[in-house]
């Protein structure tokens, strides 16, 4: 499931994002697929989280039902590419973004969620 954040976007973990999650310092993200194992079982959702004109993660996220966890790929600081007529953005504002778009998800959508997937 896609979450919208506005400047960002969560969007499924894919098999191209292995580079992105071994980079991703401090991720408890095992692997892909015990990323999708995980929310097939409803224990635990994962996430890349990119910049609205990129498909690449700038940021990993994972709740795990108890905490919510967004660490960047790679250093925090780096510009991300984006279109020059937007403002530019750094990795670490993809992190800040995701942990309160995605909050935001967890708090007033995953409830109603689970109920109509149990």
């Amino acid at each position: 499931m896609d979450v919208n954040g506005g400047r960002f976007y969560a969007r499924p973990l894919r098999d191209d994002d292995a580079i992105a999650v071994a980079e991703a310092v401090g991720t408890s993200v095992a692997s892909i697929s015990q990323a999708r194992e995980d929310w097939e079982t409803d224990t635990a959702y994962s996430w890349a989280v990119c910049e609205q004109t990129n498909v690449n993660a700038v940021a990993i996220a994972r709740y795990d039902m108890n905490t919510l966890e967004v660490v960047p790929v790679g250093d925090p600081e780096r510009d991300l590419p984006n279109d020059p007529m937007l403002e530019p953005k750094k990795a670490k504002d993809g992190v800040a973004a995701g942990q309160e778009f995605i909050q935001r998800w967890i708090d007033g959508y995953l409830p109603s969620y689970r109920e109509q997937t149990s």
